[in-house]
């Protein structure tokens, strides 16, 4: 149950910029205008250059506003109602603080066809997608020295690829900026107010702010009939609010005034399926946004549902056999996928979850490869999976997500600069101790240094020939059945740390 928020109408903040909104997904039909050859428009104010051209991994903003307006925008039906048709979502933090968001789409000054659609509805519409720019927006403004004083450009061309916005040859380019500046109109529309306090700092953060101020510039050339227009340029200027003076402050953090919060997001994330893989898209933008507020990465299946999916899918779940096992696949396919695509390593815990109640990716072949009623026999004891399993034994089970080595490597050296620059005498002992530490670390690299590049097939036949299946290996060299199976497939390459280990133990020479 939530709290009756207080003074609602007080706590909504005014919107400086026009907005409108009436494109999505479903509603677009393929152009039926003839094409023309389109002029470049002219005198376009400087823009930020694309994300990932340079590097695989951006800097972003992980702070509590963040992370919980992707939440805000992750999960529609569990917006509150405190007027007619008037919605928001509240999340807590423990201590007092909280975050409130709103859809500020009802200002007498805005466009009629953003002012007349349901909030809900908006929401419902452009959930995963506007998450999907927020993210993109949060990556820009951790670049800004003072966000909330610099807006940044982006042009919609470059955006049309970093969110794979209809990604077909059915829509036309006008058709494509036409739904990027909608969005971007939609992501504008998100109020916040915070209560927010650090005890052992000098902060203290009640405020209203627009999550981001947005507005878009539409470039046009009229089409061959005179009459229409088709979209060649969309430029959209984005101003951080001023929740990023207390949550993304660099000179503020150093004086013990503000926070700066920031984690990093790689290129892989974007390249998932918003439509296809909705569950894996909202499982990487909250696992990356959250990494830092939860450095060990162990989360029940219950707290990583609850953080993407609707308070009704969770409750549906436990009541509807079916709804929970198909729901069951679902959450199996995107764990894959985060395997796959961002090489995340999941770790199920041997104590909660057991291998009955695991992905069958996860599973040894010996067992994967069983007819599934087979399998439960073997592992359960039974055809059939208990009764409740969903409540007594998969919500609680406990799983262990790890970043990628690079991801975790940029961070640590990330924070090592940030520690540097708040304190010079700490930073000279810390240089020294991590230019010791390099010194152990290469010389224990180099005494461990394989003779040759171990392959897949090598670690198989070595294994199948001590009798051993992958679970056996995996649990002699302290890592997962998946990385034992991704190495052995020749999908995942060992440090060399690990192949020194793997021959040891296997006897490969």
């Amino acid at each position: 149950m939530q709290p009756k928020p207080s003074d609602r109408e007080d706590s909504t903040p005014l919107i400086e910029d026009s907005t409108q909104l009436e494109l999505t997904e479903v509603e677009v039909l393929p152009s039926q205008s003839t094409r023309t050859k389109i002029r470049k428009p002219r005198n376009l104010p400087r823009t930020e250059p694309p994300l990932f051209t340079t590097k695989s991994m951006e800097m972003i903003a992980s702070g509590a506003p963040v992370i919980s307006a992707t939440q805000a925008f992750l999960k529609p039906p569990d917006w509150s109602e405190y007027g007619q048709e008037r919605l928001y979502f509240q999340k807590h933090f423990g201590k007092g603080r909280y975050i409130e968001f709103y859809v500020l789409n009802k200002q007498k000054h805005q466009a009629e066809s953003i002012s007349t659609q349901a909030e809900r509805e908006i929401l419902e519409q452009y959930g995963v997608m506007a998450a999907r720019l927020h993210a993109v927006f949060a990556t820009y403004a951790s670049l800004q020295s003072e966000p909330w004083k610099e807006p940044f450009h982006l042009l919609g061309t470059d955006l049309i690829k970093t969110l794979k916005v209809h990604n077909s040859n059915k829509f036309t380019k006008s058709q494509k900026l036409k739904a990027v500046a909608d969005l971007a109109w939609v992501v504008g529309t998100l109020g916040a107010v915070i209560h927010w306090f650090e005890g052992d700092m000098d902060l203290c953060v009640r405020e209203r702010s627009l999550l981001w101020i947005v507005s878009v510039q539409e470039y046009t050339q009229p089409n061959v009939d005179g009459e229409s227009e088709e979209l060649h340029e969309v430029v959209i200027r984005v101003q951080p609010g001023l929740w990023t003076h207390s949550f993304l402050n660099r000179e503020g953090a150093q004086q013990r005034k503000a926070l700066y919060q920031y984690g990093l997001i790689p290129k892989e994330v974007f390249d998932i399926d918003p439509h296809r893989r909705k569950m894996a898209t909202s499982m990487a933008l909250y696992l990356i946004q959250n990494s830092r507020s939860r450095p060990n990465g162990v989360y029940t299946v219950e707290s990583l549902l609850e953080s993407v999916l609707p308070s009704s899918d969770i409750e549906k779940a436990l009541s509807d056999r079916r709804y929970g096992w198909k729901l069951k696949e679902s959450v199996d396919n995107a764990l894959l996928t985060l395997k796959d695509n961002l090489k995340i390593d999941i770790d199920f815990d041997d104590e909660t979850y057991p291998l009955w109640l695991r992905p069958v990716w996860s599973l040894p072949d010996e067992i994967a490869d069983l007819p599934t009623k087979e399998r439960n026999q073997q592992l359960l004891g039974a055809k059939w999976l208990p009764d409740s399993y969903i409540s007594k034994h998969w919500f609680p089970a406990k799983l262990t997500f790890r970043l990628p080595v690079q991801i975790q490597e940029c961070l640590d050296e990330l924070e090592t600069r940030r520690t540097e620059k708040t304190s010079r005498a700490s930073a000279g002992a810390n240089t020294t101790r991590n230019k010791s530490n390099s010194k152990v670390k290469g010389t224990t690299a180099k005494a461990l240094l394989p003779a040759a590049e171990l392959d897949g097939k090598t670690v198989k036949a070595a294994r199948q020939a001590k009798g051993w299946t992958q679970a056996q290996l995996a649990t002699t060299i302290g890592k997962s059945v998946s990385w034992v199976k991704l190495v052995e497939s020749d999908r995942r390459r060992a440090v060399d740390e690990d192949q020194s280990l793997l021959r040891q133990v296997l006897g490969i020479q």
